[in-house]
């Protein structure tokens, strides 16, 4: 394993530990290092919508200074994740409805053709891990160990695209997956793990090993139009509940019309 692999893994396990990051960068660029962190921080929520990422408590932790942050930063606003804000500094963005639908439309094309290709080239080892990963998330479900089958999830999606052997594919999908995934960690915490979600992703491992490309592609496209749903939904009742605070300490104390 290489350094910077094993950096990124010890930052994982200090993450999940609750631990500090001092000292995990050692080689340049360093924003690129400490840049996946952060991301997965927002992405998880442990960042929040509207929350100003601070500086001095994330120097702290990666033992860096405000320079390569500030430059991770840059990269985290061309992805739509924050928004620089003079006097401020980095605030997490917080998409709407209409945002979070369209970026469902184009994460769910990018993934029917990806299943519609690994359907095409069943390659075995592809074949593999994405069975693998489906047991995995059967046993976390019957364990109701909801955060390690979403997790399991992210991965068994993520590993048809790259399956499908097309880099322009996997960059595009990793680009617009952040924000999805920020979105669908956030319903996730609300929605309750389903037969459903089984079901689906048993279909589509069926038909990918069975080397049908159209009914894959349509078994993903099933399923996702069912998440986006579901993402939607959520974001939409979040609004609503955030418009009807907003309107309740309007001057007063009373809504406004």
């Amino acid at each position: 394993m290489s350094g910077s692999r094993r950096e990124t893994a010890g930052a994982s396990a200090a993450v999940a530990s609750g631990g500090a990051r001092t000292g995990l960068v050692s080689r340049q660029p360093i924003h690129e290092q400490i840049l996946p962190h952060i991301r997965a921080d927002i992405v998880g929520n442990r960042w929040k919508p509207g929350e100003r990422l601070p500086e001095p408590q994330l120097c702290r932790e990666f033992g860096i200074s405000r320079t390569p942050l500030r430059d991770a930063f840059k990269i985290l606003e061309a992805e739509g994740l924050v928004k620089l804000l003079p006097h401020v500094g980095a605030v997490v963005t917080d998409p709407g409805q209409p945002d979070v639908a369209e970026k469902m439309e184009i994460l769910s094309a990018l993934e029917q053709l990806a299943a519609d290709k690994v359907a095409q080239s069943r390659r075995p080892a592809t074949l593999a891990e994405i069975r693998r990963l489906h047991r995995a998330m059967q046993d976390a479900a019957e364990a109701r160990d909801a955060a390690g089958y979403y997790r399991l999830n992210d991965h068994f999606h993520r590993t048809i695209v790259l399956g499908a052997g097309n880099k322009t594919l996997s960059d595009m999908h990793e680009m617009i997956m952040w924000h999805v995934y920020r979105a669908r960690h956030r319903a996730n915490a609300h929605e309750p793990l389903s037969k459903a979600g089984s079901e689906h992703h048993g279909r589509i491992v069926r038909h990918l090993c069975d080397g049908k490309p159209e009914e894959a592609a349509r078994a993903m496209r099933d399923h996702l139009n069912e998440v986006s749903r579901i993402i939607v939904d959520h974001t939409a009742g979040r609004e609503s509940e955030s418009s009807s605070e907003d309107r309740a300490h309007s001057p007063g104390g009373e809504p406004t019309a």
